[in-house]
């Protein structure tokens, strides 16, 4: 008896996150194949877009009158801003995924069916040894609808703010009594959400679930299985037998990059076996890391069944610009000083730099400042400045500033060193050939040109300088041309402005070869050609002074030279000019 309780206590699991326990209410469905599942009719209404704003999104308590109070009592309201979440495109793009991956896994998974009850007959064990036919049935002859997806990105993003807040918008367990006039006693496990294991074993892995069906259902799973001499072979099956009977809805494992810390060969076997769960037992499952767990990700778990076609999310850090500038926006409303300090375009600059678009940086800063201002109060100069906000990421914050000064150098060699928050792009671009669906890129790195017709390049960048050429006479096939080439000999972070110089350059360059090369006809052109041109009586050409040719004399003249050429001519704008065009 005491080895038992040192062995539970050696796994001592505390939920990472508990939702809500209802009975079940089953809703009309409007989708044919959602329809006589109890699974799917106990779970609330799609949601639109609209309704998860308004659902997910958590502002602090705040009013003016609040200002007026005393320094103490305040400094306990800027604490506040520590739960701020402010809804985002990713946010919506979690929850919409996560909407159709659970109703669709359980397509498949109709309890009430004939091959679903077939599998407590069949045993587990033998389901997952025999694996799927060459039609994706299973022994039992259950065809998984089931899909897996990622969501990878920088530390401190908000990826697991994000999963959440989606997965809270569903009841955790639904108790079933009665279905249809018919007895249907059941547990539904809507969701269930297990950090990966530090060590990152499977075995670890296996005593969490079996805790945390325990904690949220009142069984005692753990203390029935797992015994002391309780094998990984023996406990995964255990696991799929479970997540069948109590209608797993999805799976999610966060912190996924702890398989890194594995010994050769375990971190294949764990998604190996989450591939498993999603193409011979049916149960979605969603991994989240940081760019660390990349490399690990792009190997079995790519092959897992996508038949929903949800695709991996990667989240970076927030570009500067629109995006970084609606965030700041609606953060900075919540300000408790005395006095309010305006968000100039200034503190909107110092603010990225000093946080380079991490929203768990930024909204930390924020609130250091406004403490730092309100420990001033004596003084009563109670205003956020610039200098304010360097002056307190340089003293409160400095764990995170060598980090942050090589996102700020933008120099790939260091780069590479800091995993968690930017990815090794040969390990990236692998990622993404391997992916068997589109990737949808947010943040900072969606900048970035991935050479991969799988991936969402930046098509504003693309967009904005297939314009300038044809500003500057490209025709709109020349253009597309012209552009795809210096996107793909230029490093991804290149500037706009001097993309755009490389444009003008190409397309000028282009139009003055073809004028030399293939001249104009001189019976469509007479008139012209005689105005610019005329002859020595030693037959050598003359050109005026504004013809483009001009640029191209001399043999020994590479492009370099003669684009100085036409600037001096004032045919092309100068690097100034450019640098002057609207972006």
């Amino acid at each position: 008896m005491v080895k038992k309780i040192h062995s539970e206590n050696m796994y001592q699991y505390i939920p990472s996150l508990v939702g809500g326990q209802v009975e079940a209410d089953y809703i009309h469905q409007d989708i044919g194949g959602y329809k006589d599942n109890p699974f799917i009719e106990a779970l609330p209404p799609i949601f639109e877009d609209h309704q998860v704003i308004s659902r997910i999104a958590k502002y602090p308590d705040y009013n003016e009158e609040q200002r007026k109070l005393g320094k103490q009592t305040r400094l306990h309201l800027v604490q506040q801003i520590s739960d701020y979440v402010e809804p985002l495109p990713s946010h919506l793009l979690v929850e919409q995924r996560l909407s159709r991956l659970i109703r669709h896994g359980y397509k498949a998974r109709n309890p009430l069916a004939r091959e679903s009850i077939r599998q407590f007959h069949i045993g587990f064990k033998d389901i997952l040894d025999a694996g799927i036919d060459s039609n994706g049935m299973n022994i039992a002859g259950v065809r998984s609808t089931a899909s897996g997806f990622a969501i990878l990105g920088v530390s401190g993003q908000g990826k697991t703010t994000a999963i959440e807040s989606s997965l809270l918008l569903y009841p955790q367990v639904i108790h079933h009594v009665e279905y249809k006039g018919q007895p249907f006693i059941r547990k539904q496990l809507v969701w269930l959400k297990l950090n990966c294991p530090f060590d990152g074993s499977l075995k670890g892995l296996c005593f969490n679930f079996l805790q945390a069906i325990d904690s949220h259902l009142e069984t005692n799973y753990f203390q029935k299985f797992a015994s002391k001499g309780a094998s990984v072979d023996m406990l995964i099956p255990i696991m799929a037998h479970l997540s069948t009977l109590h209608g797993l809805g999805v799976l999610v494992i966060d912190e996924i990059q702890n398989l890194s810390f594995m010994k050769s060969g375990g971190a294949e076997r764990m998604l190996n076996y989450f591939t498993q769960l999603i193409n011979t037992i049916g149960v979605p499952v969603v991994l989240i890391g940081t760019f660390k767990a990349m490399r690990l990700l792009s190997g079995s778990f790519s092959q897992a069944r996508r038949s929903t076609g949800q695709g991996d999310l990667i989240m970076d850090r927030l570009t500067e610009g629109e995006e970084w500038d609606y965030f700041l926006e609606s953060l900075w409303k919540y300000q408790w000083t005395a006095r309010r300090s305006p968000l100039s375009g200034a503190i909107k600059k110092v603010m990225y730099e000093l946080s380079q678009g991490i929203v768990d940086i930024a909204v930390k800063l924020y609130m250091l400042a406004q403490w730092e201002v309100l420990e001033a109060y004596e003084t009563g100069d109670e205003k956020i400045s610039v200098g304010l906000l360097k002056s307190v990421a340089k003293r409160h914050m400095q764990l995170v500033q060598p980090l942050l000064k090589i996102l700020r150098r933008n120099d790939p060699n260091l780069l590479s060193l800091v995993d968690d928050l930017y990815p090794e792009w040969n390990v990236l671009d692998q990622y993404l050939k391997k992916s068997s669906e589109k990737v949808n890129i947010q943040g900072e790195i969606r900048t970035k040109i991935i050479r991969d017709d799988k991936v969402e390049q930046d098509q504003e960048k693309y967009i904005e300088l297939v314009k300038t050429a044809i500003d500057f006479g490209a025709n709109s096939a020349t253009a597309e041309q012209i552009v795809q080439r210096i996107l793909q000999t230029n490093e991804a972070e290149k500037d706009l402005v001097d993309l755009r110089k490389q444009v003008v350059e190409e397309v000028t360059l282009s139009a003055a070869a073809e004028d030399i090369i293939n001249p104009a006809d001189e019976s469509t052109e007479q008139k012209s050609n005689k105005s610019k041109t005329k002859r020595k009586q030693n037959g050598a050409i003359i050109l005026e002074v504004d013809d483009l040719r001009n640029a191209a004399l001399g043999a020994d003249k590479g492009s370099d030279a003669i684009y100085e050429k036409l600037v001096e001519m004032g045919s092309i704008p100068s690097n100034d000019d450019i640098s002057r065009l609207i972006i």
